[in-house]
């Protein structure tokens, strides 16, 4: 079969597809998110270890001092985005993700809350937080539910260690339960777990077992990930990816899940008891990032720090940020054209929401999106896409193919972008 998983698809335009930018203002830009729909997002770059099939922006290692100094950058960046942030620039909602947040001492996490608080004014009521096995104790879990958190994912992947190794993961899958334990016992308002189909050494059954062990703790959300493997990442020279038996794991996981209760909402998304408001439309929403590595975007401007995957890379990045005077300066992202602000529009509603609906598109564009994407029509007609008079949705075959399928609508431009991003063996970065 054609293999469908050559891309994943979770945001557009891809950080590789960024470059240098100059004359930008961010006080031009970040007025707009008066009355907008906005986010707030804290990076946390660090982990215990690298896993072997990661290619995100983290380090290994560092001490207590160092991720102190990092606190202390993000809380600069903070207090001078402060000074220009425009009245009704609310936040409806806080992430920190990683890397793995956990891995900050409960002084440093206390510090972060208090930064997104205090300096960016948060008040909103969604909270989320990203951890891993290792990292989740019980004064952790104490600690989130102090400060407001609402959702917590942590990230699995397997029931069986001998998996776990395949993928350098460094927990064990007793630490998983003891994990799992705390976070059902701190009775979240919703646990995430995640899990990864096509490890080396995983069968169909093994799959479906780790599955069953996390149904077991009735976690609101399940996100199911195939396993990708990207340069630079110590999968890389290991293995080869069948696109075969990925997609056979991945029907028996949809199934398995479906069969207990949970609604697909995405390719990877299942949810017990969606909340209707969370369907809602994207592709403009605003993202403000604190810290280094995170992605910001204000209506069509994007940016971020640059990107790394190696160690020694990230290091370079890092330790530039914690340096930074000016974080005002905007100099690495992209400023995306209204073709490409389209694409995004089209290609996040199909992928991740509950389709395009065509009154908004036309009231965005003044066109249809059929008109505007043939692709779409042929994907209709391929069984892949359905569409009435409201919405044109991908149907289950198409939901299956989504990283294909969402690859497919990538712009010339934006694909000729991602190829000049050069990978440095030695570093990880471009």
């Amino acid at each position: 079969m054609e293999n469908p998983y050559v891309q994943y698809m979770y945001s557009y335009p891809h950080k590789t597809a960024y470059g240098p930018l100059s004359g930008i203002c961010l006080e031009d830009y970040i007025q707009r998110l008066a009355g907008g729909q906005n986010s707030l997002y804290f990076h946390i770059p660090f982990c215990q270890s690298k896993c072997g099939y990661c290619n995100l922006f983290s380090v290994t290692g560092q001490s207590e001092d160092f991720m102190s100094a990092y606190v202390d950058a993000m809380e600069r960046q903070a207090e001078q985005l402060r000074t220009i942030l425009p009245e009704g620039a609310d936040f409806s909602d806080l992430t920190l993700g990683g890397g793995t947040p956990l891995l900050l001492s409960e002084k440093q996490l206390e510090r972060v809350f208090s930064i997104a608080r205090g300096q960016m004014g948060f008040k909103g009521k969604t909270v989320i937080v990203e951890t891993s096995p290792a990292q989740t104790t019980e004064e952790k879990a104490v600690l989130l539910k102090e400060n407001g958190v609402t959702r917590v994912s942590m990230g699995v992947q397997s029931f069986h260690d001998e998996e776990l190794r395949a993928l350098n993961r460094r927990h064990k899958v007793e630490q998983v339960h003891r994990a799992a334990h705390i976070l059902k016992k701190s009775n979240f308002p919703c646990m995430n777990l995640d899990l990864i189909y096509g490890i080396p050494g995983q069968t169909v059954k093994s799959l479906l077992d780790s599955a069953d062990q996390a149904a077991a703790y009735e976690p609101e959300e399940m996100f199911v990930y195939p396993l990708y493997i990207k340069k630079g990442t110590f999968l890389a020279q290991k293995m080869t990816i069948h696109p075969e038996i990925l997609y056979e794991m991945y029907q028996e996981l949809r199934d398995f899940l479906r069969e207990r209760g949970y609604k697909q909402l995405s390719m990877r998304r299942f949810v017990k008891d969606p909340d209707p408001l969370d369907q809602r439309s994207c592709g403009f929403e605003n993202t403000i990032s604190i810290g280094c590595g995170g992605r910001s975007y204000i209506e069509d401007l994007h940016f971020s720090t640059p990107f790394a995957v190696g160690q020694r890379g990230c290091m370079d990045i890092l330790q530039q940020y914690i340096k930074k005077k000016d974080f005002l300066e905007v100099t690495h992202g992209y400023l995306l054209p209204e073709e490409e602000m389209r694409r995004r529009y089209v290609i996040k509603n199909i992928l991740f929401c509950q389709g395009i609906d065509r009154e908004e598109y036309r009231s965005r564009f003044d066109s249809e999106p059929e008109g505007d994407y043939p692709l779409l029509t042929e994907w209709i007609q391929r069984g892949m896409a359905a569409a009435d008079s409201e919405k044109i949705c991908l149907t289950e075959r198409g939901i299956s193919l989504s990283d294909l399928l969402g690859s497919a609508l990538m712009s010339e431009e934006v694909r000729e972008r991602m190829k000049k991003w050069h990978y440095d063996e030695r570093w990880g970065k471009a």
